[in-house]
């Protein structure tokens, strides 16, 4: 199974069919799994955070093998485009030299010839099975959504007393679950769209004791979408209870797990009930969804951390958390897994920053690096950890999750603090607010190009296969080449409403647009005033 089926099954799709091609190819080659051990637990670990042990493999197959084998979906090739490079042998090289330009040893040119031919076979039948539940006579109807069709729609008010100055910010998170577009932001809890027409068919407000929407709701802008999983959204809300006299605050914060497509909660967890809690919000670290459920800040000084059951909302386990006097905490989760931040300040800045790897039975540290300085995590790439530090960017830092090994990379051209760090099928991108994009190597921190998409105040890059998607509050959207850097295609803004008299495109309380989600070839892109549109990526 691919590492999407243990993090995320949810999304799985046809790209899990050429991962576990690969892995049939690379057992052809060499009498073993690239992720065999003993134990099943193990085995599905180090398929979502280890290497695959490729060494008894033959140098020729392993571009094919590796192709197949990338942790991210969408950094797979399709079925078709993995024929043509076998067919046009224009497979990436690496390791030793290969037929092309030295010679081969004869004793081996069968078992290799019958390896290569097994895997092109079985990918030729891939194929031939798509054609035939197509219309091979048809043009390519692309990977859209069943029924899709461009569509733009703004978010009715779920607000039982509806604010008269209507809404004021766009969504700050969407998530794809099933047929449906989840988001949430700007006092929306979760709101859905159908991928195919848009229709906007529920809602639920983050905060539904509030009694007036003029009351002084401290909650303003608050909302995201923790994660998803299994056709069911995590989402938290924040309740206002007025005391005595005073204007109301939150002091109430549950997280919920809502049904993507008709709205109702599955279940509801208090983890907090007093002015001191912290809301589970996981834009700022206080919460992380992870395959048994969601990690979250607990307690009514939020001074603990919990693991709520995904099926049931029920604690499993509560640990505390560092002193807060003393450290800032941050849950994330990369590849499935939890991780705790906790980095130790002074009046005057951030000494070291420990990254612990949580066991997912206990809340316990696994293992815990010590790293200088204030550090935050930016994903995972080849059971790597990519980590980033504040201040005038001039290194990497990684950490080896199966050894703890921390290696650091020098950037070969350091980068500005405002640059915002995206990991993209293996690609680090430094995104600048005046639309400036630069492409780094992570493994040498070379530089692999610099160019700008034109977008200004973009949100963190949404990538495919083949380009980097970014789009500013107001819609503005750029199709960026992953190879080259050049922009492919572009779409104008088309915010449906007032974005604050700025000729910047910012909307009020969010001064950069929305992370964009891609379904297939149907990219969905957060705008305006808690809009959305969708547009097929192929058309840009």
């Amino acid at each position: 199974m691919p590492p999407e089926q243990f993090s995320a099954p949810h999304e799985v799709g046809p790209a899990a069919d050429i991962f576990s091609l690969g892995a049939v190819v690379a057992f052809a080659a060499s009498g073993k799994g690239p992720f065999d051990s003993p134990s099943p637990y193990e085995t599905a670990i180090r398929v979502v955070e280890g290497t695959p042990e490729l060494a008894d493999v033959h140098p020729e197959l392993l571009p094919f093998i590796r192709l197949c084998l990338e942790k991210e979906p969408k950094s797979r090739p399709t079925a078709d485009e993995l024929l043509r490079l076998v067919r046009d042998g224009t497979l990436p090289t690496t390791g030793p030299p290969t037929l092309v330009d030295a010679p081969r040893p004869r004793r081996r040119r069968g078992r290799l010839w019958l390896a290569a031919t097994a895997g092109a076979a079985v990918l030729a039948a891939i194929v031939g099975t798509t054609l035939a539940l197509t219309d091979d006579e048809a043009t390519d109807p692309g990977n859209l959504p069943a029924g899709w069709e461009a569509w733009h729609r703004q978010a009715k008010d779920p607000s039982v007393d509806k604010d008269p100055m209507g809404p004021t910010a766009l969504f700050n998170r969407c998530v794809a679950s099933g047929a449906s577009l989840v988001c949430a932001g700007d006092e929306i809890m979760a709101t859905r769209f159908a991928l195919a027409d848009g229709a906007n068919t529920w809602g639920r407000p983050i905060d539904p004791t509030a009694e007036d929407a003029d009351f002084g709701s401290s909650s303003s802008g608050a909302g995201t979408i923790i994660g998803a999983r299994d056709g069911r959204v995590y989402v938290y809300g924040a309740d206002d209870r007025p005391t005595g006299s005073q204007a109301s605050y939150p002091t109430r914060y549950t997280i919920q797990a809502l049904d993507a497509e008709s709205g109702k909660p599955a279940w509801k967890t208090v983890t907090a009930d007093s002015a001191d809690g912290t809301e589970p919000s996981s834009d700022q670290g206080a919460s992380a969804a992870v395959p048994a459920g969601v990690v979250t800040v607990y307690g009514r000084t939020g001074n603990q951390y919990a693991l709520l059951d995904a099926q049931t909302g029920r604690i499993r386990w509560k640990r505390p958390l560092p002193n807060p006097n003393q450290y800032m905490s941050l849950l994330r989760s990369v590849g499935g897994q939890a991780y705790l931040l906790t980095a130790k300040y002074t009046t005057d800045d951030i000494e070291n920053t420990n990254v612990s790897q949580l066991d997912p039975a206990t809340g316990k540290p696994r293992w815990t690096v010590k790293l200088k300085g204030d550090v935050d995590i930016v994903g995972r790439r080849d059971g790597r950890l990519l980590l980033n530090t504040t201040g005038p960017r001039r290194t990497l830092t990684l950490i080896k999750t199966s050894t703890h090994i921390v290696t650091t990379v020098k950037l070969a051209k350091p980068q500005p603090e405002a640059a915002t760090p995206t990991l993209a099928g293996g690609t680090l991108y430094f995104t600048l607010s005046n639309g400036g994009i630069r492409a780094v190597d992570p493994d040498t921190g070379r530089r692999l190009w610099e160019g700008n998409s034109g977008v200004e105040l973009a949100g963190p890059p949404t990538a495919s296969r083949t380009h980097l998607y970014l789009a500013s509050p107001s819609g503005r959207l750029a199709a960026v080449n992953r190879t080259t850097g050049k922009v492919d295609g572009t779409l104008d803004g088309r915010d449906d409403g007032a974005v604050d008299g700025r000729d910047d495109g910012a909307v009020d309380g969010s001064p950069t647009g929305a992370p964009l989600t891609l379904v297939g070839d149907a990219l969905y892109v957060p705008y305006g005033l808690r809009s959305v549109y969708t547009v097929d990526v192929r058309t840009l």
